[in-house]
């Protein structure tokens, strides 16, 4: 886990298979701490060279500006994460990038990212009449800007842009707000009739 946004990444690729029944790639980047989806790609294929355009974007507008020594990555043991993305990391520099394989180097999955992936699909995408891979490619940037400014409860009612810009929850408020709801919760449930009977 990450104490500070940028410390840890998690990259990884997603399938999506589109009214017309052929299948597209989403690549995402993702930072651990503020969960902040940071870079993504819409593909028709799944390519090493294509996660590694992803993860260049994600150094030179992220990692490099921030000034940190070096970074970890997170991904699975897919093709798309060698080749070409294990010779940019092995080059990166200001910062450098650890690259840590899921249940390889570590016991744990790559599940943030995964259940990001999730999220994406089964909140937005999946809701949506998407019939050809030019219509993917412009729902996926509003599933993402919508996941990245929605308020997580994991990040106490922040979103993931506010974390990663640096903003902390009020937790006095948030405890009277959570309150103010479970009382409403309840006056509300109060006042619905049930039935009397089983089947």
């Amino acid at each position: 886990m990450a104490t500070a946004p940028l410390q840890l990444l998690h990259a990884d690729v997603t399938v999506f298979r589109r009214a017309d029944n052929l299948k597209a790639f989403i690549y995402m980047v993702q930072d651990n701490f503020s969960r902040v989806i940071l870079r993504f790609a819409v593909r028709r294929n799944c390519k090493a060279a294509t996660m590694m355009d992803v993860l260049k974007n994600v150094h030179t507008q992220y990692l490099e500006p921030a000034s940190i020594e070096t970074c970890r990555l997170m991904t699975d043991d897919g093709n798309e994460n060698y080749g070409a993305v294990h010779d940019f990391l092995q080059n990166a520099d200001r910062p450098t990038i650890q690259h840590i394989v899921a249940q390889h180097d570590v016991e744990f999955s790559n599940s943030m990212i995964e259940a990001a992936n999730k999220n994406i699909k089964y909140r937005f995408l999946y809701h949506k009449h998407i019939p050809d891979f030019d219509a993917l490619c412009r729902y996926v940037p509003l599933a993402i800007e919508d996941f990245n400014t929605r308020p997580h409860d994991v990040l106490e009612g922040l979103t993931p842009d506010e974390v990663l810009n640096g903003k902390q929850a009020d937790k006095a408020f948030l405890n009277i707000q959570k309150e103010a709801y479970r009382i409403e919760r309840i006056k509300e449930n109060k006042q619905q009739r049930c039935c009397q009977y089983g089947f």
